[in-house]
Order: C-alpha cells, then structure tokens, then sequence
C-alpha cells in the first residue's frame, strides 16, 4: 500500500475498532464539520473491521506471528514508553517499558506485604526482521498523512494493528504519542509509525525480570497469566483491575491444584 497522500479514515482498516472512537471522535471533538468528514456512514461501513474477524484474522496466522502475537496487534503494549527506536540496516528495534506490567508488579508488592522486593524496571523488545519499509507521519489540517522526521524516544506508545500478513510479508501501523507535542498541548499528539517486514520477533526481558523478583513466590506464573488475559481482554491496568487479576489469579491456583 502507498501510505503517501491519504486521508486518515483511508487508512481506517490499520486502526483497531478500539480506537476508531479515540481518534475518530475525541481528536474531533471540536469541529463541527467531523460528521460529515469522518462519520459519513458510508465510510464507517467501507473501512470499519469488527473486531471479532480481526482477532481470527491474527490468531489464523499465528504460527508465521509466532510469539510477537502476545505482545503485537491487539494493543497488548498499550500505553507503554518508548525508550528507544534503533533501525540499522534492515532490523528495527523498538525498546518498551511495559506499564502494563510495572502496575502490576507493584499492585502486587504492595498487597501482599513484599518489602523486601525492590521493583526494576520491565523491558520489551521488538524486532523486526528485514524491514522493508518504516516511517513516521502526522496529520496535517486537511487530514493528509504527512512523513515527518521526529524523535517519539518518552513517547507513548498508543495502538497498533497488523494490516496484512503473507509468508514473507508483515505489514502494520503503530500509533504514537510523543513527548514533543505532548509537552507543547498539541490538539494533534498522535503520530502514526507505518511499517513493512519480513518479521517480528521479542526479546521478553520483563518476564526475566519478574521471574528473578517474584520467581520464589507463589506468584512466580502471575506474568503468563497476565500476558494470556490481555491478549483476549482489552485491559486498562488501574490498581483496581490489578487487584482483581490477583485475586483471579489466585482462585486459577487454587483450581489447578484442586485437580
């Protein structure tokens, strides 16, 4: 596909229903001509995907995904920070602090008591194999994608979704918010990095980080429990939602060990 030129709901299949909303109303919450530029029934029914045929479009192709799929293309790395975006010669690397996982493990420390565990920090990496294709774009007044030259390192990092997956091919876009137009109140914060590659792989360094921290608790499987929840539940972790994962958890035990 040319990414080049084209308007933002052109570009709607890429965008996870979950956020059609986010973007689609909240960034034109102002405007009183988005009905007609983004709302047109025509467009919604042309370019939305229910996202029941989304998950069985990833998961059909879960053995060219491989391992990436717990972590890329159901906004698994939601809200995550950016800390680092590497491309040398075809391999990019994405480095994410998983917040995801860092309330979690601190939601725990603090439930049950565990002073003497000193939180560290928990690391993905993402790997993207023979990238043929990668920029960063914003949206201009007109609705035009525009490339732009830009650091997102403290961004964050917002949605993503796989548009098109062959043998050989792995396409998709990843939505950013960066630190730049953040700190400036820029209305238009996102930023949409577009990609093509060969393939994904992760460097899990958060699960070794969790198993080195909670390894000698009975919560030593609570980071796999977690990474197989959200990847069938869309999941805001608050303190709340943590809490009520831990206790879930800890019934899921219970019955395993019951049999």
């Amino acid at each position: 596909m040319d990414y080049k030129i084209k308007k933002l709901y052109e570009i709607a299949p890429m965008l996870s229903p979950s956020i059609y909303e986010t973007i689609f109303y909240n960034q034109y919450q102002g405007r009183a001509d988005k009905e007609s530029l983004i709302l047109d029934n025509e467009v919604f029914e042309k370019y939305y995907i229910d996202e029941n045929i989304y998950r069985n479009f990833l998961f059909a192709n879960s053995e060219k995904l491989g391992k990436a799929l717990n972590y890329i293309g159901l906004n698994q790395m939601h809200s995550s920070i950016i800390k680092s975006i590497e491309l040398k010669e075809s391999k990019l690397k994405i480095k994410l602090l998983d917040v995801g996982i860092d309330n979690l493990a601190n939601t725990l420390i603090e439930l049950k008591s565990l002073k003497d565990i000193k939180p560290e920090p928990f690391y993905i990496d993402i790997l993207f194999e023979k990238v043929d294709y990668c920029s960063n774009h914003y949206l201009d007044k007109d609705e035009i994608l525009i490339p732009i030259e830009e650091d997102i390192i403290n961004g964050i990092y917002t949605q993503d979704q796989i548009t098109y997956i062959s043998p050989n091919e792995i396409e998709l876009v990843i939505s950013m918010e960066t630190e730049k137009a953040k700190s400036q109140n820029d209305n238009n914060k996102l930023r949409y990095y577009m990609l093509k590659c060969g393939s994904i792989n992760i460097i899990d360094e958060a699960k070794e980080i969790w198993t080195k921290l909670f390894g000698d608790t009975n919560f030593n499987m609570l980071y796999d429990y977690y990474i197989n929840l959200r990847k069938s539940n869309k999941i805001i972790l608050d303190e709340r939602v943590c809490m009520n994962i831990i206790q879930k958890y800890k019934q899921f035990i219970l019955d395993l060990d019951f049999f």
